[in-house]
């Protein structure tokens, strides 16, 4: 069975993303980027701009070291979005970190619009809400209380 060439197309992006962070390559990072995109965290402000993707990136690598891999890869064309499981390899502490990362795509530019990065981790039960920083989740029809 053939895969859908904006499946394909949005894989590849992502993929090539992947390879750019593994090779701290802030360019490359951009360059999978619309110009305006932004990249959401939960506990810290987003990054704006595939400028500072690239940045971002490159320096946290310097920082901790490490690697990601592409765990598992999912596409859903009617919403332009992949979904990655990834994992973080940190050699110098023989550590692991896992995530997924949702990715919104620009169908204009092919490039990737926006990012949301969750982190496999233990719920912080002292907080009320954790969620990503900044993101607008009334707008986008999330409920915002229970």
């Amino acid at each position: 069975m053939s895969q859908h060439p904006l499946a394909l197309h949005m894989e590849r992006v992502v993929r090539d993303y992947f390879q750019a962070c593994k090779k701290g390559d802030a360019e490359a990072i951009a360059a999978c980027f619309t110009p305006d995109a932004v990249q959401y965290f939960a506990g810290r402000s987003p990054w704006v701009g595939s400028e500072a993707f690239g940045k971002g990136i490159v320096q946290a690598i310097d920082k901790q070291g490490g690697y990601w891999t592409v765990d598992n890869l999912y596409s859903d064309v009617e919403q332009n979005v992949v979904t990655v499981e990834w994992s973080k390899l940190f050699r110098e502490r023989d550590r692991i970190s896992r995530g997924l990362e949702l990715y919104v795509f620009d169908l204009a530019s092919g490039l990737i619009r926006e990012a949301r990065v969750y982190y496999a981790a233990t719920p912080d039960t002292d907080k009320k809400i954790q969620e990503l920083v900044d993101f607008d989740y009334a707008s986008r029809g999330y409920p915002t209380h229970s």
